[in-house]
């Protein structure tokens, strides 16, 4: 059995997750992987995520006249490989997820157009010439949110507030691949959610702030609910309701974001089929016991799951993460010093130099907590948060010459 793998990912192993297969894989990766050696095919492919040489080299190898290989399974972890993934299924004649449905997940001008017939989505609309955008907010006003269709990690958005912040925007190169739409105060919450024919996982969450303050300097991080929180339910049924419109494939993982207005109602955000980013997959793990992707993949290979998620966990998790701001680091501290703390991670030691954050995901280190509820939750990220910021310690920006 050749399983194609398309990694974007630095800590992914999949002759871990899936050692039944490892043996007949054929894996392009933009980040090195571990043991290399364990896969009948491997190839570092820098800018694996955008470059078409996966597309390339792998269509050779199925076209091989002297050995021809049949891929029976292409699994990829990222974001930005999941319409190269289904090109290949489509033109190889490959179950699972096609181009045509990664790129509704993907575009999120298109998913929002599809996902309106189902359930509630801001006022949006593509961006052709600026001058779209002129008469977006002539008739919406301000604050508006402009961003390209397919990026992730809240990159390159602009939050146009004031006619002063369209004019410093207007002096930005234009895009051809812009989007705006209305600003939604209020709280954002997600869901990860692994769906497949006689298996259902579901988890929901709340983001600790909004990604887009990340870039502002303020910390980020997420709780999860328990399910029995009155708004578990209310996005699960979101969920449901989106899910029957949208080409989602047999087997998927997704990633859901939901504005919850001021006045109680649920508009979407965005929607990916791929499992969640930045410190997700540990909350995951240590409240339900499994790992996102190992599920995700097995599930589309055929293969048994090795661990069923927990129905009813008697705790559930939380994490900080400290933004990074510009300078040299001087001080990262050592986990918080209470008995809830269940996991700490310094991703920046002393002496390193930062330039800020570059994605909504950027830190100097990340806590998880545990707690009964999201509530219990978000009052002990607050303490651990203030913990952290008392010893974490930066240098003052460099000048440049």
């Amino acid at each position: 059995m050749t399983t194609l793998v398309i990694n974007g990912g630095s800590s992914n192993d999949y002759a871990d997750m899936l050692p039944e297969l490892a043996a007949g894989m054929v894996v392009f990766t933009q980040n090195p992987l571990p043991a290399p050696e364990r896969y009948a095919h491997y190839e570092h492919v820098a800018d694996c995520e955008s470059a078409p040489y996966t597309e390339l080299a792998a269509l050779r190898m199925a076209s091989d006249p002297t050995n021809p290989i049949s891929f029976e399974h292409v699994l990829t972890d990222n974001e930005y490989g999941l319409e190269r993934a289904g090109r290949i299924r489509d033109r190889l004649d490959i179950p699972g997820q096609s181009e045509a449905s990664a790129r509704v997940f993907r575009d999120k001008a298109l998913m929002k157009d599809v996902a309106a017939h189902g359930v509630s989505v801001p006022a949006f609309a593509r961006l052709d010439t600026f001058p779209d955008l002129l008469e977006f907010i002539a008739e919406r006003d301000y604050p508006v949110v402009v961003k390209p269709v397919c990026q992730g990690g809240a990159r390159d958005i602009a939050v146009l507030r004031c006619e002063e912040d369209l004019t410093e925007f207007s002096t930005c190169r234009w895009r051809d691949d812009l989007m705006v739409e209305e600003f939604v105060p209020g709280e954002v919450y997600h869901l990860e959610a692994v769906i497949a024919p006689d298996f259902r996982f579901i988890a929901t969450g709340r983001y600790y702030t909004s990604c887009l303050e990340v870039f502002s300097g303020a910390n980020s991080g997420s709780v999860l609910l328990h399910p029995r929180e009155p708004m578990a339910a209310r996005l699960a049924d979101f969920f449901d309701t989106l899910l029957k419109v949208l080409p989602a494939p047999d087997v998927g993982a997704y990633h859901l974001e939901v504005f919850h207005t001021l006045d109680d109602r649920l508009l979407l955000c965005e929607v990916a089929s791929r499992v969640g980013g930045a410190r997700i997959p540990q909350l995951i793990r240590h409240t339900y016991g499994i790992d996102l992707k190992e599920t995700w993949f097995r599930l589309a290979t055929g293969l048994p799951l090795r661990a069923e998620p927990v129905e009813a966990p008697v705790v559930v998790h939380g994490e900080i993460s400290m933004t990074p701001r510009a300078g040299r680091v001087v001080a990262v501290p050592g986990p918080p010093p209470f008995d809830w703390v269940a996991e700490h991670v310094r991703t920046l030691t002393p002496g390193d130099h930062s330039s800020g954050p570059v994605h909504s995901a950027s830190n100097v280190c990340w806590t998880i907590v545990s707690g009964t509820d999201s509530s219990q939750l978000m009052d002990r990220l607050h303490e651990c948060e203030g913990w952290l910021d008392v010893h974490l310690e930066h240098g003052a920006p460099e000048l440049t010459p």
